[in-house]
């Protein structure tokens, strides 16, 4: 509720004085023809009318027209003690009732003010329309700024004029009368300028047919997302091409080297060419593996299913036997879309350097802090202790020594963390550290 505008507040004031004038007129006329139960509830009217549209004013006005109606029938009904007792109590009456409604009104005006000044003077931008007409209804000065529009000439357009995307205003509007209440949907508004604001609402419908909008201008952000997307994938083409050229250029290399073999027998030459092929082949093999890894932090997080994720490696590890925790099918974490190649490579470390390895195991494990933890195991050798952080070491090791130094990486884009935990003997124990808000049970 409002504060009253001027022109209802005049409005109000004249019906006071005129439900007033009224009242009196009926209690003279009433009490000279001998009606003594009819006119005292002519005072209800102007007493909830002063007390609503003037509360602090209200508990004067209230005593007031309570002596008045008091003196009104000492003055003009006949001398009767009954009556004059029943005048006191009704005065008595009269003056409670007004004092409650007074209180009341003023408590509510409070509430209602506060809901109004958070609603005008909030940081995020805040309309309102109406959900049959869609005509907008109110704003704040946040919101008309954010598209260009003067808080009174905003109240004269639609939703249609500002999201005019017939698609998208169907969108949200179907949400909305599903829901009603929509979090966070995106949508693009029409500036009076003709550009285009990208914005963040959430919405709630009310009772009275209004829907409340919060709005967060996102366009910057927006851009500079697909700024960002568009240089990671012209990066990617360029990658592309890079390797395939340095690709070409060591197949060059190594067939050069073949031929050279083949004309001479000079046993230094030999071994310097046996080098030579060593390194590209080094080379080769590093380039390629650095291609599965073009894409780190190219895409949006997404929410995964660890069960689902780690069953669909089955497949293509025939050679393994690897079980995972029903436990792992009610969790989804929060990570980077290459969560796939930090499994794989756990297994390939497994592979080559745990010797006789035949089993993995994935498993949940709850830790404190409210934290998670998807753990990583297998029949190995293990690690030794001197090594367990040395092997997220770039370059260390005896493949590529990028494997889990870059799946390392693809876990902190979304603040995981990983860390290894076995025993030397028993088998690799790889701990991937999930915190709060990066997890949830589905």
């Amino acid at each position: 509720m409002q504060q009253l505008s001027r022109r209802k507040q005049i409005l109000f004031d004249l019906c006071t004085v005129a439900s007033i004038a009224a009242a009196i007129v009926i209690t003279r006329e009433c009490l000279t023809n001998g009606v003594y139960d009819v006119f005292p509830y002519f005072y209800l009217i102007p007493i909830v009318l002063i007390a609503f549209s003037r509360p602090k004013a209200g508990i004067y006005g209230t005593v007031f027209i309570g002596w008045l109606y008091f003196m009104l029938a000492w003055l003009w009904a006949p001398a009767d003690a009954r009556l004059f007792t029943v005048a006191t109590i009704q005065f008595y009456i009269f003056v409670s009732l007004g004092v409650l409604i007074s209180v009341y009104s003023q408590e509510y005006y409070r509430a209602e003010q506060r809901k109004c000044d958070l609603y005008y003077n909030s940081q995020a931008g805040v309309f309102s329309f109406n959900a049959g007409s869609g005509k907008i209804s109110d704003t704040n000065p946040k919101f008309a700024r954010m598209i260009g529009y003067d808080p009174g000439m905003l109240k004269t357009k639609t939703l249609a004029d500002i999201i005019p995307d017939p698609a998208g205003r169907e969108s949200f509007l179907s949400r909305l009368r599903e829901l009603q209440v929509v979090v966070d949907s995106e949508l693009s508004l029409l500036a009076r300028d003709g550009t285009m604001r990208w914005v963040l609402v959430s919405s709630i419908r009310t009772d009275e047919e209004e829907v409340v909008c919060t709005v967060v201008d996102i366009t910057d952000h927006r851009e500079a997302r697909n700024a960002l997307s568009l240089v990671n994938r012209k990066l990617s083409l360029l990658l592309g091409i890079t390797r395939h050229d340095i690709l070409n250029q060591i197949t060059a290399l190594r067939t050069a080297a073949e031929l050279a073999k083949l004309k001479t027998t000079d046993p230094a030459l030999l071994h310097f060419i046996g080098q030579e092929e060593t390194a590209a082949q080094n080379i080769q093999r590093q380039i390629e593996f650095v291609g599965n890894y073009e894409g780190i932090g190219a895409h949006t997080p997404v929410w995964q299913n660890i069960g689902a994720r780690v069953r669909a490696l089955v497949p293509a590890m025939p050679d393994l036997v690897i079980d995972a925790s029903p436990d792992l099918d009610a969790i989804e974490v929060y990570a980077d879309p290459m969560l796939d190649k930090v499994f794989e490579n756990l297994i390939d470390n497994s592979r080559r350097h745990g010797e006789h390895t035949r089993r993995i195991t994935f498993t949940l494990a709850r830790e404190q802090n409210e934290e998670i933890a998807i753990v990583y195991g297998d029949d190995g050798i293990g690690v030794p202790d001197a090594e367990k952080e040395r092997v997220f070491e770039k370059g260390f090791g005896k493949n590529t020594g990028l494997g889990l130094f870059l799946s390392r990486e693809i876990l902190s884009i979304t603040d995981l963390a990983m860390k290894e935990t076995g025993t030397l003997g028993k088998g690799a124990r790889f701990e991937i550290r999930v915190p709060k808000g990066k997890y949830r049970f589905t």
